[in-house]
C-alpha cells in the first residue's frame, strides 16, 4: 500500500494561508482545517456532534521502563489496548492517530534502542489509522546540521520498521527546527513516499517557527506537493499561560491561517528546570492562571477565576457539558470540564474557518481581523503582500 495519502480536493484562501483539503483514510473523509479530538478529559457521558471533528487523537510518552512493561507485561498491554479503543468509542470512532514520545529519563539525551523503537513502532500502528513516527523531543532541541545525519538514520530505522508489513499512510514526525534541516527532512519523506505530517512545536509559538513553516511550504512546492500535502500540528502554545493576565490571544487557532490542516492537543509544557516551577510556586498560582475559557466569539482565554458570574454567558449554550460543570467547586471537575468546552470550540471555529474557504475566500484576513484578541503581529504575519 502506498504511504501516501491523496489529497481529493484543494481551496486555499486569497489573502491568508488559510485553506481546506478533503482526503479519505480508511473508508472515512477527513476535511481540513479540523480540531482533532483528545477525549482524555472527557466525562463518561461526554459526546460531541459527529460532524465536528474528522480525527481522534492519542498521545503517550514514553521511557525506556514503559516500553519494556507494554512489551512484557500483559496486563500493562491490555490496560493501553482498552484505554485506545475507549477513545475511539468516545470520539465516535473517527480515524485515529496514536502520536508517541519517547522521552528517556536520563540526564542527556538519547535516540531510542532499534528494540525500543520496534516497540513504539508495533504500538503507534496498532492504535492508528495513519502511522506517526514517533517524536523525540529532547533530541530534537539540540538538532544541529552536524548531528543532523543521525537523526535522518532515526526516521529511516522508523520508515524501515513500519513497512515490514504496512497497510496504512504514514504521519511524519517533524520537529520545531531550522529552516534548513526542515528542509532536508522534507525531501527525506517525500523520497520515501510520505506526504502527511504532524508538526511538534513543543510548547511554543507557530510565530516562533514562521520561517521553518516557509522552508518547509517552499520545499514542498518545488517538489511538487504544494497541494498535495498534509499539516497536523501538537504542542502548540497561545502565550504564558502563567502569567497574570485577564485575558490571552487564542494564538493556538491562528495556526490555521499559517496554513496548517488540524490542531491536535497540548501535551507538552514550556522547557524550564525544575527550580524555575519551585521559584515560580513562590510568586504566582500557576493552576489559576492555566485554567483558562476560550471565548470564540472574540479569540481570548480567560482566566477563569476572573469571570464571576460572567462566566455563565461564555457557556455555549450547545456545550457538552452543564453550566454546573464548569462553575463547580472542584478543582478537577472544572479543570476537565473547561477543557472540554475549549475543545469543542475549537472544533466549532474549525468548521466555520472551513466553510469560509470555501465561500468567502477573499475575506479571511478581514475574519481574522474582526477577532478583538488577535494580536497586530500575527496580524501581519498572516497577511499575504500586497493585502
Amino acid at each position: 500500500m502506498s504511504t501516501e495519502i491523496r489529497i481529493s480536493r484543494y481551496s486555499e484562501s486569497e489573502d491568508t494561508d488559510l485553506r481546506t483539503l478533503e482526503f479519505s483514510l480508511g473508508s472515512q473523509k477527513v476535511a481540513t482545517p479540523t480540531r482533532s479530538l483528545n477525549t482524555n478529559a472527557f466525562f463518561k457521558d461526554t459526546h460531541l456532534p459527529p460532524s465536528l471533528s474528522c480525527l481522534n487523537e492519542i498521545y503517550h510518552r514514553f521511557d525506556a521502563e514503559s516500553l519494556k512493561k507494554i512489551d512484557e507485561v500483559s496486563a500493562v498491554s491490555k490496560k493501553k489496548n482498552k484505554e485506545a479503543e475507549k477513545s475511539k468509542t468516545q470520539a465516535g470512532n473517527k480515524p485515529t492517530l496514536c502520536i508517541l514520545e519517547f522521552k528517556n529519563k536520563d540526564a542527556g539525551s538519547r535516540y531510542p534502542t532499534p528494540q525500543e523503537i520496534e516497540i513504539l513502532i508495533n504500538t503507534a500502528y496498532s492504535f492508528s489509522d495513519i502511522t506517526p513516527i514517533p517524536s523525540v523531543p529532547k533530541i530534537a532541541r539540540e538538532l544541529s546540521i552536524e548531528n543532523f545525519p543521525i537523526f535522518l538514520d532515526y526516521l529511516n530505522t522508523c520508515y524501515e520498521k513500519i513497512m515490514v508489513r504496512n497497510k496504512k499512510p504514514i504521519l511524519g514526525y517533524i520537529p520545531a527546527t531550522a529552516p534548513q534541516i526542515a528542509r532536508r527532512i522534507i525531501d527525506f519523506y517525500l523520497d520515501h513516499g510520505i506526504n502527511a505530517y504532524y508538526f511538534d512545536l513543543d510548547a511554543e509559538l507557530i510565530s516562533t517557527h514562521k520561517t521553518q513553516l516557509t522552508a518547509m511550504k517552499n520545499q514542498l512546492a518545488k517538489r511538487g506537493y504544494e497541494e498535495q500535502n498534509f499539516l497536523h500540528y501538537v504542542n502548540i502554545s497561545y502565550g504564558k499561560s502563567i502569567n497574570d493576565q485577564k485575558v490571552l490571544s487564542a494564538r493556538d487557532l491562528v495556526g490555521f491561517g499559517y496554513g496548517m490542516d488540524s490542531m491536535g492537543g497540548v501535551h507538552a509544557s514550556a522547557k524550564r528546570p525544575p527550580e524555575f516551577y519551585e521559584w515560580l510556586k513562590t510568586l504566582k498560582d500557576v493552576k489559576r492562571n492555566t485554567n483558562r475559557l476560550l471565548n470564540r466569539e472574540d479569540y481570548g482565554y480567560y482566566r477563569v477565576d476572573t469571570l464571576g458570574s460572567g462566566i455563565a454567558g461564555m457557556i455555549p449554550k450547545d456545550a457538552p457539558v452543564l453550566q454546573s460543570d464548569v462553575t463547580s467547586s472542584s478543582e478537577s471537575r472544572q479543570t476537565r470540564a473547561v477543557k472540554i468546552v475549549n475543545l469543542h470550540q475549537q472544533c466549532v471555529e474549525s468548521t466555520i474557518l472551513r466553510t469560509m474557504v470555501n465561500e468567502t475566500p477573499d475575506k479571511t484576513m478581514k475574519y481574522f481581523r474582526s477577532k478583538a484578541n488577535v494580536l497586530e503581529t500575527d496580524l501581519k504575519n498572516l497577511m499575504k503582500s500586497g493585502r
